[in-house]
């Protein structure tokens, strides 16, 4: 660690497995879903009623649904939604989340009434505060994103905020006071460098939170709406024909299966790897 500014001197960590398995297994999928107009045969939402509920065959790898579309192009099309939905979700909790929990681990006046709030919003499952949101914002791809948002920034700001006051009262921080450096320098540049870790690791998490809360939604209607494709409406077309034609939901529940597997691999490669106390 550097004495002079706080911030800890990296070194290249050698990666672990659970980085390496879930960080490929999750590229793999993320570009299926990027790739999916040269990989796709089929327009995603146009079908011919001549291939309804056609099983797995060399001319549909997966089958085809009652509407008689593809259901490899939509499986690969509908990975576009969940990542975007994850992806952009993601990136708005870090930010506003790290802000929110750096201002109340830092200032404890502000920590009072932040900390309300986020019981508040805690008391509710994320499932049902995202639906209430959803009724209120209504039906589209940006307003879910804002719902997942406001659902998953009070885990964050616990995340940053407890992070934040255990490192406060560092030697570096008191030093930093003491030369008379301003609290946002001192937020920004010796507490936010080393709080990165669980940041990180959380960051990882809300978005499989997030790519499970969307298929979710979709599923009951209240997200990705058809005829887009998302895994989670594909999900819902096919509940009624899990006897007769399986594929239909199988096929969007594996998918939906390895991302966030891939999620939670990685997650834990990195808290083993970033944390101090269990690395070797």
């Amino acid at each position: 660690m550097d004495g002079k500014t706080g911030r800890k001197k990296w070194k290249m960590p050698e990666l672990n497995g659970g980085i390496i398995v879930g960080g490929l297994l999750l590229l793999i999928m993320i570009l299926l879903s990027v790739l999916a107009p040269l990989l796709a045969s089929y327009d995603p939402n146009m079908g011919e009623i001549r291939e309804m509920l056609k099983g797995p065959c060399s001319g549909h790898i997966l089958g085809t649904d009652n509407y008689g579309r593809d259901i490899l192009s939509r499986v690969l099309y509908g990975g576009r939604v969940s990542y975007k939905v994850g992806i952009t979700t993601v990136g708005m909790t870090v930010i506003f989340g790290t802000l929110v929990g750096l201002l109340a681990g830092y200032y404890w006046k502000i920590d009072a009434v932040v900390m309300r709030i986020v019981d508040g919003l805690t008391a509710f499952p994320a499932i049902v505060l995202a639906m209430s949101l959803m009724a209120v914002f209504g039906q589209s791809d940006s307003n879910l994103i804002l719902a997942l948002t406001i659902v998953y920034i009070p885990g964050m700001t616990r995340v940053i905020r407890s992070s934040v006051m255990s490192v406060k009262h560092a030697e570096y921080v008191e030093a930093a006071r003491a030369i008379g450096s301003s609290s946002p320098r001192i937020l920004l540049r010796h507490i936010l460098p080393n709080i990165i870790s669980p940041l990180i690791v959380q960051a990882t998490l809300v978005f499989g939170y997030a790519v499970l809360a969307e298929a979710g939604l979709s599923y009951l209607g209240m997200g990705t709406q058809p005829p887009t494709p998302s895994w989670g409406n594909m999900l819902n077309e096919g509940r009624n024909f899990m006897v007769s034609a399986p594929w239909l939901t199988v096929v969007p529940g594996v998918f939906i299966f390895l991302t966030v597997l891939a999620l939670n691999i990685m997650g834990d490669g990195l808290r083993d790897l970033l944390d101090p106390k269990t690395r070797k």
